[in-house]
């Protein structure tokens, strides 16, 4: 008897789960980024954005996949003299183009493209902390912005801006 209960356990844990898994890709909005953004010059966008990861080698590449994200699915907000910048997309949009977007944040895919600069190699003191879930890693991010606008319109993935409403 109990071991066709945890026979049913297992069935129903492994029916439930087969869903999560076999979704498409869509933006990681449970994750939690702090976001301060620094400078918004005519080409790039230069913030700050702080991730916490198990170890700092996987931070840092989170950092930038996340930097790339939140200038597509979430938009910079506003901080200090800085406008906010609106997102390039809607959720309905990432869902829309999901395939594309599983291809573009593939590990070591397109979205390193439009990473110019970042602190990376100089952490300070503030910039790396050692927290409970791992490391919570700041990095300063220069994101080419408009190129990444550009290359999202070509792709067929948003309106120019030129598309009238």
């Amino acid at each position: 008897m109990r071991t066709i209960r945890i026979i049913a356990a297992l069935t129903f844990c492994i029916i439930v789960s087969i869903p999560a898994l076999s979704q498409k890709y869509t933006p990681k909005n449970s994750r939690n980024y702090e976001i301060i953004n620094l400078e918004s010059g005519t080409n790039t966008k230069t913030f700050k954005i702080y991730v916490i990861e198990k170890n700092e080698r996987k931070a840092i590449s989170l950092a930038k996949k996340a930097a790339v994200e939140v200038c597509i699915f979430r938009g910079l907000p506003s901080s200090g003299a800085v406008s906010g910048t609106p997102a390039l997309c809607s959720s309905a949009d990432a869902q829309k183009y999901a395939d594309y977007f599983e291809r573009f944040f593939t590990p070591g895919g397109q979205y390193l493209q439009y990473v110019n600069t970042t602190s990376e190699g100089r952490l300070s003191g503030n910039d790396k902390l050692k927290v409970k879930g791992g490391w919570k890693i700041g990095l300063t991010v220069q994101i080419l912005y408009n190129n990444l606008r550009n290359d999202l319109q070509d792709a067929g993935v948003i309106r120019s801006l030129s598309s009238g409403f």
